[in-house]
């Protein structure tokens, strides 16, 4: 009778104890490879369609956040267009870019892409300036899976110009 009644408390216990443990949610997968190939993808089409402003602009978030050398942030697809476009203007402009390392987080719902740039436009008297340099993009996922840049950051590797001699 004793070996019953504690065999009968250690499964009331064990009972007991199992219905009160809160059931974990199943972890998401991992689905960051392909995360990563989609948003590398993305860049690279990002980049091929930089051949104009607007098709340069599809890629940014609303809310996106543009800081550019040199000058002040951007906030807003307005803003980037204000700031682009007058990169855009110049004679002979000209820009593709390539990633480097880009990542995921776990989530799935933010990225970023690093990696380097080229650009070329002509000066006032139609002489070719050639850039390269680097950038840096945090992107975020869309609620329809696709991917948008939210920050977007560049700087030359060459050194700056100096001004040129006070008259």
């Amino acid at each position: 009778m004793r070996l019953t009644s504690l065999v009968f408390a250690l499964f009331t216990i064990a009972a007991i104890s199992a219905g009160c443990a809160t059931p974990q949610p199943p972890a998401p997968a991992d689905n960051r490879a392909a995360d990563e190939k989609t948003l590398r993808d993305t860049d690279m089409a990002w980049s091929n369609a930089a051949t104009s402003l607007d098709g340069f602009l599809t890629y940014y978030a609303d809310d996106v956040m543009v800081l550019p050398p040199n000058e002040a942030i951007g906030n807003g697809k307005e803003a980037a267009r204000k700031i682009l476009g007058e990169l855009y203007k110049a004679p002979g402009f000209s820009l593709k870019w390539q990633s480097g390392k880009v990542e995921v987080a776990r989530s799935g719902d933010l990225g970023y892409v690093q990696g380097t740039y080229d650009m070329s436009m002509n000066d006032p008297s139609g002489k070719p300036i050639m850039d390269h340099g680097k950038y840096l993009e945090v992107w975020r996922k869309q609620a329809d899976g696709s991917w948008k840049c939210i920050i977007d950051t560049f700087n030359s590797d060459l050194p700056p110009v100096p001004p040129p001699p006070a008259k």
